[in-house]
């Protein structure tokens, strides 16, 4: 109380606001972050740009990395096979070679739509987001195809980039 009266003439109100202040600035380095939930529904802003971006990413879909700037170019163009997922926008992908690339940003990577009909894929949007189906028919000047969903038979017309190519284990 005595460093009370000698710093702020024996007011403690003066004292307390002082400290609550002071308390509110500096920052609790023990504190625990705030881990951001993120809503898989929601989209994400791509690196400032002002198109929204929806993540599509999923495990045994085969995709193609079209920046030249990830590992030098050494990929660039070259399909790989998504092993693991990090978080929404990255994934682990292994190359033709059985290289592993971790931490592969969504955004330099694209789908790959397979030429054969009857060819795997997985739909990424829309109200059968996450099925696997067939590829029934393709009209590549278009860019799009239909497919038809292995479970429900039912076919579905999708663009390019609403459907992937599958490399996982499906039950026909």
């Amino acid at each position: 109380s005595s460093g009370i009266n000698a710093e702020y003439g024996g007011d403690k109100m003066e004292y307390l606001r002082q400290r609550d202040s002071y308390n509110e600035v500096v920052p609790d380095v023990f504190a625990v972050p705030k881990i951001e939930q993120v809503d898989p529904k929601s989209t994400k802003t791509n690196g400032g740009n002002s198109s929204k971006i929806k993540a599509w990413l999923h495990r045994d879909l085969k995709v193609r990395i079209v920046s030249q700037e990830y590992r030098k170019g050494r990929y660039y163009c070259k399909k790989v096979d998504i092993v693991d997922i990090v978080d929404l926008y990255t994934c682990t992908c292994r190359s033709e070679s059985g290289k592993l690339l971790e931490n592969v940003p969504q955004e330099i990577l694209e789908t790959v739509i397979p030429k054969q009909r009857g060819t795997l894929v997985m739909l990424l949007k829309g109200e059968h987001r996450g099925q696997i189906a067939e590829i029934e028919d393709k009209d590549s000047r278009g860019e799009r195809v239909v497919v038809v969903t292995i479970v429900d038979k039912e076919a579905v017309t999708a663009s390019f980039n609403e459907v992937c190519q599958y490399v996982g284990d499906a039950v026909r």
